[in-house]
């Protein structure tokens, strides 16, 4: 599909439900998530690597019966089934909480659906992942705080479903928390629900367009960015592909991404950078070409500034 600057057309219409998947999955592939926290209201097994409000994003899942969570003092009713997910940074919600009760409990309002239940104990399961410090913000800004993916959705969706259902299970082990297999699957629920979520709200029309993901120019300049960070990218090529001038791509994005482009491509290359040298022997200047840098003092400069250490601080603290 071909966008030529100033369309009305390509101005006007929201991005498709395709172009949203092809978008989040650009994304999600970038972004590095850190299983940090798992636990369950039916079980004494609780795992937890770091404080719980180190959490980036937190999911929700109502195993068995309704639960009503207390999302920062406003109610959030989920029924049997249903998946919730908060994108956003959840320290300072999760400090507010009660540090005497544990996990999801305190999560959880004491009145309403859980009482409504009678004899029925609700089953919560809860987990929070830790973005990569070079990617967690501004990013987690293009999606809404909350989110519900209801359990009909989670239903209809093979992968996610049986992840959910293999994770209520696989607590019913002695073992569970020595499984590395889930890590994994929580990244792969938090994933998945995030597309799910933010299709279900194109589908239905939720959304306010004051997102990223909404906007049409925006959400095609993310793609390319994240599919193209390698490449030149110069704001030119940039506000080609949004159909804008250079200004007026710069302002509208930084107001709903939370940062200028330039700054945003930077994080991109970083983070991707930063995995490289973490888990290949590659040398500093096959990176800094793998990810668009012309030389290793660019590479060097942007790591300082996004990620406050130097490259070779980076590969040695990771062992």
């Amino acid at each position: 599909m071909t966008y030529r600057r100033g369309s009305r057309t390509a101005a006007r219409r929201a991005p498709s439900m395709l172009e949203q998947a092809d978008l989040l999955i650009a994304l999600l592939t970038r972004v590095r998530l850190e299983a940090r926290f798992v636990c369950d209201t039916d079980s004494q097994q609780r795992w937890q690597s770091a404080p719980a409000a180190t959490a980036n994003g937190l999911f929700v899942y109502a195993a068995r019966g309704a639960v009503e969570l207390d999302h920062d003092g406003r109610s959030l009713r989920l029924r049997q089934g249903d998946l919730a997910l908060f994108p956003h940074s959840v320290a300072e919600w999760l400090a507010k909480l009660d540090a005497s009760a544990s996990l999801p409990a305190a999560l959880l309002r004491r009145s309403g659906a859980a009482a409504e239940q009678g004899a029925i104990a609700p089953r919560v399961l809860c987990a929070g992942l830790h973005y990569d410090a070079t990617s967690a913000m501004p990013l987690c800004r293009l999606f809404p705080p909350a989110m519900v993916v209801e359990a009909a959705t989670v239903a209809a969706e093979p992968m996610l479903s049986h992840a959910l259902r293999g994770l209520s299970q696989e607590f019913e082990r002695a073992s569970a928390l020595r499984n590395p297999v889930l890590l994994r699957a929580l990244e792969l629920i938090y994933s998945l629900g995030l597309e799910r979520a933010v299709a279900g709200r194109e589908r239905d029309g939720d959304d306010d367009g004051a997102s990223a993901l909404r906007d049409p120019r925006i959400a095609r300049c993310l793609y390319y960015m994240y599919t193209h960070f390698a490449e030149k990218c110069s704001l030119e090529e940039l506000a080609a592909h949004a159909g804008l001038s250079k200004s007026a791509l710069s302002a509208r994005f930084a107001a709903l991404v939370g940062e200028p482009p330039a700054r945003h491509l930077a994080r991109i290359r970083v983070a991707e950078a930063r995995r490289l040298l973490r888990s290949t022997e590659l040398s500093q200047e096959a990176v800094a070409q793998q990810v668009g840098y012309a030389s290793v003092v660019g590479m060097h400069l942007a790591f300082r500034s996004i990620a406050g250490e130097t490259p070779g601080a980076s590969r040695r603290s990771a062992g």
